[in-house]
């Protein structure tokens, strides 16, 4: 059986570790462990300095954020989230009988539509991820199905990356246990070839850095391949087996669709769907990379703590809307993820709100330039500084605060 949102605790509780403990215990003793010397020393303890910082201070509970959340944004509805995932492929046809349009524009028009093709298709991907939390509905079956038409059909292995994406969610800004998001020492940085520092930190390998994770199984192993290092017993292996035979039928059924053209599937279906995935990594990388970002470790790290690293992006023009709200409400997802459906994180992020903001513990950044924004990160977050100490932070803000 997969991993569902019965595994969880509710209220979640600051201690949510238990859920794939056992899963990561097994999978980190297959990962490479890079050993790095401390790059910062201080007298104070981890816990010391985390807590001496002024915006980790009074920390509410989980108990305490959800009790100023509306009891109505906890509700699934299975009619409500079919009609936004219907809506997403309503629009995508849209674009589809539009393309010619387009391309009376010659590439910019082309380049366009893509951009746009690869919006929407991460749309129809956050309809499968509200699956993989159980967020879409009350019933797992129905939650799978759909999972496996919505991410199957853009390449996403869907229970793989509900296993690799629910330890994001579970140990968010812990150095170690975060997946799917890697953080990199300046100790290992100063060890990468050219080759890794280009891939790592120019956008433009943003096009590809989605497949490099789930296809070749970049940081944490394959989502594909059912013996990779990310699966620990024969069900989940099936699992993977099933989701990526799913994947590979949909890439079929284009194929036939199109009447078997290679060059129609390159420039209606794979193309596409590389957007979305460019979509995917730029929002995602957004969605938790800042400047003044704070990383923690063993004896620093909480639950709360870590989820408050994630940060609200409004980008404006109507495509946070278009993308539900994945963008401007990731703080309420984040701390409630496998409890509030997409449709109802603004009402949620509007209450978490006047309660964080206060305290000077919510992130918001305006993100209309948010193109801009993602080249500009991917080009100057580079490493962080401070591991042994409890605290990292990246060497830009160390260097900016200097």
């Amino acid at each position: 059986m997969p991993p569902t949102a019965a595994d969880l605790p509710t209220p979640i509780d600051e201690d949510l570790v238990s859920v794939t403990k056992d899963a990561y215990e097994s999978f980190r003793k297959e990962k490479p462990v890079f050993e790095e010397t401390v790059t910062a020393a201080v007298e104070k303890t981890p816990k010391e300095l985390a807590d001496a910082d002024p915006l980790m201070q009074n920390i509410p509970t989980v108990g305490e954020l959800r009790a100023v959340i509306p009891a109505e944004c906890f509700e699934k509805s299975l009619p409500t989230s079919i009609a936004y995932m219907v809506l997403d492929f309503v629009i995508i046809a849209g674009l589809y009988k539009a393309q010619p349009y387009f391309e009376m524009f010659s590439l910019p028009g082309m380049l366009f539509w893509y951009f746009l093709m690869g919006m929407m298709g991460f749309a129809v991907f956050v309809v499968g991820h509200d699956c993989g939390h159980g967020t879409f509905s009350k019933y797992k079956w129905v939650n799978d199905i759909i999972g496996h038409i919505c991410h199957g059909i853009l390449l996403a292995p869907y229970w793989p990356w509900q296993k690799s994406h629910r330890l994001h969610h579970t140990y968010t800004s812990h150095l170690e246990k975060d997946h799917g998001h890697p953080w990199i020492t300046i100790d290992l940085y100063e060890t990468w070839n050219d080759f890794k520092r280009f891939y790592a930190n120019n956008p433009y390998t943003a096009l590809v850095r989605w497949y490099m994770y789930t296809v070749a199984g970049v940081t944490d192993g394959s989502h594909f391949w059912p013996f990779s290092r990310m699966f620990d017993n024969t069900t989940e292996r099936i699992q993977c087996a099933v989701s990526g035979l799913v994947c590979i039928a949909w890439a079929t059924a284009a194929f036939w669709y199109l009447d078997y053209s290679v060059y129609a599937w390159v420039k209606f279906y794979l193309l596409p769907v590389m957007s979305q995935g460019f979509w995917l990594t730029m929002v995602t990388y957004l969605q938790h990379q800042t400047e003044d970002i704070k990383v923690f470790e063993d004896g620093t790290w909480g639950y709360v703590r870590g989820q408050l690293q994630t940060i609200d992006r409004p980008y404006g023009y109507g495509i946070d809307q278009l993308m539900h709200h994945i963008t401007d409400g990731h703080v309420a997802h984040h701390l409630f993820f496998t409890q509030i459906p997409h449709y109802n994180l603004m009402k949620a992020t509007h209450a978490l709100q006047q309660k964080l903001a206060p305290l000077g513990v919510y992130r918001h950044e305006k993100s209309h330039d948010f193109l801009l924004q993602f080249y500009n990160l991917n080009r100057k977050l580079t490493s962080l500084v401070g591991k042994g100490t409890g605290l990292l932070r990246y060497t830009a803000f160390e260097k900016k605060t200097a």
